[in-house]
């Protein structure tokens, strides 16, 4: 009777922030056109009154509300130059192309991530708490660097609550592009909302190893070299182990074995290569408590050349591995 109360007692506090959090969002998303960021911002601090809640507020109507997308329909970001003969021309110069720039985003309710980042980053200061906007890479293929600089293709947000700094990604919680139409598709995803830093490394690469927010930061090269978590990976109850590879091998002879520290009971999985719809079922021996080992064997064929292979868990795919001939000695 004691361990069943005590168990409750410690996922109260969750169990009440996840319904808080249910809330904040039913209410959000109700709430009418505004003229401003700083209008939708002064609703936002009227309605809540705790700072979590203020910045989940802000979090999900930007989700909910902005669509994935250039401003002017190029496909491409143009390059603003500024002029300014002094620190301070050059200062008030950046807050008034950063302020055009909201503005626009907040108007047209579209934008790409620095678009998010600098929407969410400004309703957070206008709460009067520490923001930062962190630049960085989004994984989305499989590599290997030889001490290349990292190419900068995203920009996600932290705040500090209580001392603490928190992870979060308004643009991957918004949706995500469909491969085949290239259309946005809105699909809210609260898991990139105060990100455990152990799971946000895996697709986030900040330029500054300290925004990792890990005691051992993990190196370009280890991050690079790790397969591609897909979205809806966060939804499931799996966890890949560490000792999986992202890159598989393509051979008569050779084994490529993919590791899971954890795995739920009912763990259907199947993989295809290169997108096709030809779905083979993946088969798992059971490890120590919940761990799991699955043997892929990618025999060498003439006249075809593979590339990927990606893992679906009912039907849902949550890993993307890059399948080469050999692996270099």
């Amino acid at each position: 009777m004691y361990k069943k109360l005590l168990s409750i007692l410690l996922l109260l506090p969750v169990l009440l922030y996840a319904q808080s959090y249910e809330e904040v969002e039913q209410k959000v998303w109700q709430y009418p056109d505004f003229r401003s960021l700083a209008d939708l911002g002064i609703r936002i601090q009227n309605d809540f009154q705790a700072d979590s809640l203020r910045v989940r507020a802000a979090f999900a109507w930007l989700a909910h509300n902005v669509a994935y997308g250039w401003h002017g329909g190029t496909g491409q970001s143009a390059r603003e130059k500024i002029a300014y003969s002094s620190e301070r021309e050059k200062e008030e110069a950046i807050k008034d192309l950063v302020e055009t720039k909201v503005d626009k985003a907040f108007r047209l309710k579209k934008g790409v991530c620095i678009d998010y980042s600098l929407m969410l980053n400004a309703l957070i200061e206008q709460f009067g708490l520490p923001s930062k906007i962190i630049t960085g890479v989004a994984k989305t293929e499989i590599k290997r660097i030889k001490g290349e600089p990292s190419y900068r293709n995203h920009s996600w947000n932290a705040v500090q609550l209580a001392g603490k700094w928190r992870l979060m990604d308004p643009t991957w919680a918004a949706g995500n592009i469909d491969p085949k139409s290239g259309h946005f598709v809105r699909h809210y995803l609260d898991h990139y909302f105060f990100t455990d830093p152990a799971d946000f490394i895996r697709h986030h690469l900040p330029n500054r190893a300290e925004w990792q927010l890990l005691d051992t930061p993990v190196d370009a090269a280890t991050f690079y070299a790790a397969p591609i978590f897909l979205p809806d990976y966060c939804e499931k109850d799996v966890h890949l182990s560490p000792r999986t590879s992202g890159v598989l091998t393509l051979s008569e002879d050779q084994e490529n074995y993919l590791y899971f520290d954890r795995l739920p009971s009912e763990h259907l999985m199947h993989y295809t290569i290169n997108g096709s719809g030809e779905f083979r079922r993946m088969g798992f021996r059971k490890g120590a408590g919940n761990s799991y080992t699955s043997q892929i064997k990618l025999r060498k064929r003439f006249n075809r050349q593979y590339e990927y292979l990606t893992v679906y868990m009912n039907d849902t795919p949550i890993l993307n591995f890059r399948i080469e001939e050999e692996l270099p000695q």
